[in-house]
């Protein structure tokens, strides 16, 4: 890319956000369109007073391998959206008005194929944590402070922010994209027993997000998450839960399950604080995977789980 569009992508970034965005950190009203930005603001401001004990006790002798100190941690995760404000969820208009409520959680973003995101990536398991941590989690990259920097290895080009900003992802999809359509109907039909034609509009009852809180390293391609990925989204995902009163949440990744279920697994044999239970969340394949209708175990498909999951939610 030139010079020319590294300028506009970084010094205008803050102009292009106010006209992009429906929510930004200034009195100017800017219209909501179809999302809560009081309830998305409840995500970027909550925090969870979490020890590190309890960090240590859920994930064990990984916590070492994350390349993070017992200081770090809850500051970077209290702070993680207003540092990647992108990245917040999105939260429907109506969500709010529900008396059942639901978030529903996919694997992650990806980014465009010319990214340069990943340039300067690392090899070694040690060094991606460690340059992870400094580079992605713990930068600012705040729509203020989205500007060119020496001390920045990751490049953000406005293509980039435009893939992994979930907001946008949402509205400009579900308008524009059958695929990205089918794959909420598959999730929001059964839970509000609507047909197709209302999909669009009944995404504005749910709440969404991807479990991995960076983007996969290659277009359309699953994430290779390390064990900082791990540690900060299963974190994430609690302090989500929180702010958003605690919904019945939906996870439709098998990688997403996987990592969310195993340390879940632990954090319940370490202790109940901030500990989701078991009848709150669905684990489930996604559903434009082939794996959706094969068995998983208990020799259940991802289908025949979540209506059982949907059924109980409603008993």
């Amino acid at each position: 890319m030139s010079e020319e569009q590294l300028y506009e992508t970084y010094e205008q970034k803050v102009n292009l956000v106010k006209e992009m965005s429906s929510y930004y950190s200034s009195n100017e009203e800017i219209d909501a369109e179809i999302c809560n930005t009081e309830e998305m603001k409840n995500i970027m401001d909550q925090k969870l007073d979490i020890t590190s004990d309890l960090v240590k006790g859920i994930f064990g002798s990984n916590f070492v391998k994350t390349k993070v100190e017992d200081k770090e941690v809850k500051c970077i995760f209290n702070d993680f959206y207003n540092k990647h404000p992108f990245l917040t969820p999105f939260v429907g208009k109506h969500y709010s008005e529900q008396n059942k409520k639901f978030l529903l959680v996919l694997e992650s973003h990806y980014l465009p194929s010319l990214s340069r995101f990943y340039e300067k990536l690392y090899e070694t398991d040690e060094d991606k944590n460690k340059w992870l941590k400094e580079q992605w989690y713990d930068f600012d990259f705040s729509w203020e402070k989205l500007q060119s920097s020496s001390k920045s290895e990751i490049s953000l080009y406005r293509e980039d922010i435009e893939y992994i900003w979930t907001e946008n992802v949402v509205k400009n999809n579900i308008k524009n994209n059958k695929r990205f359509r089918a794959l909420f109907g598959k999730i929001l039909k059964p839970i509000f027993n609507i047909e197709n034609e209302q999909i669009e509009d009944t995404i504005q009852s749910i709440a969404f997000m991807n479990y991995f809180l960076r983007p996969s390293e290659y277009t359309g391609a699953s994430i290779k998450h390390e064990y900082i990925d791990s540690l900060f989204s299963y974190l994430n995902l609690i302090r989500v839960w929180k702010a958003l009163d605690e919904p019945n949440i939906i996870i439709c990744s098998a990688k997403a399950r996987k990592s969310f279920e195993f340390y879940w697994g632990l954090h319940k044999n370490y202790g109940k604080t901030y500990l989701i239970p078991e009848n709150k969340f669905c684990l489930c394949n996604h559903p434009s995977n082939r794996s959706w209708n094969k068995s998983m175990e208990n020799n259940e498909t991802s289908e025949e789980r979540l209506l059982k999951f949907i059924k109980n939610v409603y008993q």
